[in-house]
């Protein structure tokens, strides 16, 4: 059967409840639409909507309901014709997309096996391998309006709220002890810093992207202590400690300074949002489908059989003998050599 194309969304709800360290990529979806049919729908996200800089400028934030009654009211009394899942994870929006059908949306849209049973009924199959999901946000576009993109560009927003930037710095390493990644890179962190500062100045920022543990702040100046024990006097000069800032602040952050490296995933994301050359590093991730989208963004990333070994972010099971090698093999000197020839080369 033919699928109807969305020719007139009416009134539209862009959901994005995926890992809020990625969401800044709705964006480009929510761009595209803007342009199309020259109007803003809602838009709600997991975290603060003050993480996405152009989020105010592109679509009206809003908050739903957590529970699914309070939910399925608020589709009834805000009457939607549309919604839209931008979020991979058939398991993270199934009560949202159960309350959108009982609600009587006419068009839901989202990511789904196309040949299976769905609650919606514009779907696309969700690659993990082979493309960016920039590139898969621009595809279902195509796919629910029923014609090409001929003319793309990065979306656009007012920096004006950028303008009282923090101190400039000549990068940043920015640290999520949330991830799990992250302890198994601790002692290569060290001698990254410990190079990098020798002839520059550096903001190190520490944070926790698990804003319901209560011991977050407790366990972020733990790590930031850990670290300093092993920096060199001049690293300890020449580096700027953030921990914990607002996150109104990620992007004055990022766009003050002239790189920016390390295991935070948002504030890489927005780094290459606002330009600015970034190196991330991956393991069990798959780099093609979620490294941040810049011309200006690298993967530093190890040749592994069992990587990458999780499709969507989140828990991760290592099932190589030597447990985290794609991270504990990854050496200082070759992360700071790998930065080093970035910026060479933008240069």
């Amino acid at each position: 059967m033919k699928l109807r194309r969305i020719q007139f969304p009416g009134k539209t709800l862009i959901v994005s409840s995926g890992d809020a360290r990625y969401q800044i990529f709705a964006l480009y979806f929510i761009s595209l639409w803007q342009n199309r049919f020259n109007a803003k729908p809602d838009l709600h996200l997991v975290g603060a909507a003050e993480r996405l800089p152009a989020a105010t400028d592109l679509a009206y934030s809003i908050k739903l309901p957590g529970s699914f009654l309070k939910t399925l009211y608020f589709f009834l009394g805000r009457r939607y014709k549309t919604i839209v899942f931008l979020n991979p994870d058939l398991k993270a929006d199934r009560n949202l997309r159960w309350a959108a059908r009982l609600a009587g949306v006419s068009n839901r849209a989202g990511f789904a096996p196309l040949r299976s049973w769905t609650l919606l009924n514009h779907t696309l199959p969700y690659n993990a391998e082979n493309h960016h999901f920039v590139h898969q946000l621009k595809i279902f576009f195509e796919h629910l309006c029923g014609e090409k993109v001929s003319d793309w560009q990065m979306p656009r927003f007012d920096q004006t709220n950028l303008a009282e930037n923090p101190r400039r710095t000549d990068g940043l390493i920015a640290i999520d002890i949330a991830d799990a990644a992250t302890a198994h890179l601790a002692p290569q962190l060290q001698k990254l810093m410990n190079i990098v500062t020798r002839t520059q100045t550096c903001t190190l920022v520490i944070r926790s992207s698990d804003e319901n543990a209560a011991e977050a702040e407790q366990h972020v100046q733990q790590f930031a202590k850990n670290l300093s024990t092993f920096m060199t006097e001049r690293a300890i000069e020449n580096t700027q400690l953030v921990l914990n800032p607002p996150s109104r602040d990620l992007a004055q952050l990022a766009a003050a300074a002239d790189w920016v490296t390390g295991t935070d995933a948002e504030l890489l994301n927005l780094a290459a949002f606002l330009s600015v050359p970034s190196l991330s590093v991956f393991g069990p991730l798959n780099e093609r489908v979620w490294q941040p989208f810049s011309t200006r963004a690298r993967a530093l990333t190890g040749d592994f059989a069992c990587r990458p070994c999780t499709a969507f972010p989140g828990q991760v099971h290592c099932t190589n003998p030597i447990e985290w090698q794609c991270m504990r093999d990854l050496t200082g000197e070759l992360w700071a050599a790998t930065l080093t020839a970035q910026l060479r080369r933008g240069k």
